[in-house]
């Protein structure tokens, strides 16, 4: 490739380029006169720490002898330009240790990240928003519910039967609002990426959330099919949430007088499954797939549909699938596959 291609490249880059020798640059780029307001001619001669922001030169400074005298020194990080407005411009600068005219350079490449850190500032800043959002629903909201429960059942028995239907309604609400605030903490805790994949014995999560679905849903009938195996899957505590609402789908769900669930679990040998089948209507084939997306309903239900998005996104986090399929007579079975820790890991 010509020297003139070379030129052409380097002239022609979004990223601001300059060669340093003995600390001064003996060139630069149209890009690094843009993002410094000098001219070529200004940059010419000019000690290259007059264009680092004064708070970097001494990093900038050290990793250069460091570099030039054959130590370790970092090829790429993070440091602010200085213009000759005196504002800063942030950059993720790439240096290389080079010979010119027999002598040793070093080639700075310089990267404008404002956008970027633009960016992550309004991530850190959406993030504080979700915390503190989480912290309202796990205790504000669900201690107000929990409270609107405990009053409907004490006013059981005390009104007229028309008005018996109605705070059954209410009761019902409450108590998937409730649920609905466990959901959304949970999906919080995803989203702000508390909790890192490890190993956890199956039978713990999935034994305590069938306890727990039962005694709050006494007019449904869950059974267990066979027995749930000793294994150890990858996974972490928030598997009790992908049970949780499975179970609670099935239920919620669900369109007969009295919802049947049976769980089973088929342990293979790299893999084992859980399976929570109902009698309720189903779900049509066509849904199969987008009623694990982020605010589905799906079957035209009142749930807020980021239950099964909570469920596909964990189980995805540890490697392993999800899916629906028709349960014989009537009804669907969501299955869950999850692969088994090896032995060094359990």
């Amino acid at each position: 490739m010509s020297e003139s291609v070379y030129e052409s490249i380097v002239e022609h880059s979004n990223d601001g380029i300059f060669l340093a020798q003995d600390g001064e640059i003996t060139y630069a780029n149209q890009r690094l006169c843009e993002l410094t307001g000098y001219n070529p001619d200004e940059l010419d001669g000019m000690a290259k720490l007059d264009i680092v922001a004064p708070d970097d030169r001494e990093l900038v400074k050290g990793y250069h002898f460091a570099r030039m005298s054959g130590d370790p020194a970092p090829n790429q990080y993070e440091v602010a330009l200085q213009t000759v407005d005196n504002e800063l411009v942030p950059v993720e600068l790439s240096v290389s240790r080079v010979h010119y005219k027999g002598e040793p350079a070093a080639v700075s490449v310089c990267r404008d990240i404002t956008d970027r850190q633009q960016y992550q500032r309004r991530l850190e800043e959406q993030r504080d928003n979700l915390e503190l959002l989480n912290q309202v629903v796990r205790h504000d909201i669900r201690n107000d519910l929990q409270i609107v429960v405990a009053y409907s059942e004490m006013l059981t028995g005390s009104v007229d039967a028309d008005a018996e239907a109605y705070l059954q309604s209410i009761r019902e609400s409450a108590r998937n609002a409730v649920d609905l605030t466990a959901t959304a903490r949970d999906l919080a805790d995803v989203m702000l990426q508390q909790h890192e994949r490890g190993t956890i014995e199956l039978a713990r999560p999935l034994e305590q959330q069938i306890e727990s679905i039962r005694t709050a849903h006494a007019a449904a009938v869950i059974n267990v099919e066979g027995s749930i195996p000793s294994v150890t899957v990858y996974g972490n505590e928030m598997l009790d949430a992908v049970f949780r609402n499975l179970l609670q789908n099935a239920i919620q769900h669900n369109d007969t007088e009295i919802p049947e669930i049976t769980v089973s679990v088929d342990h293979g040998d790299d893999t084992v499954r859980v399976a929570v089948a109902d009698n309720g209507p189903g779900v049509p084939e066509s849904q199969r797939e987008e009623i694990f997306g982020k605010g589905e309903k799906g079957l035209e239900s009142d749930g807020s549909g980021i239950g099964l998005y909570l469920v596909y996104t964990l189980v995805d986090s540890y490697s392993g699938s999800v899916w629906v399929e028709d349960n014989d007579p009537e009804g669907a079975v969501f299955v869950v596959e999850l692969p088994i820790a090896e032995a060094d890991e359990a």
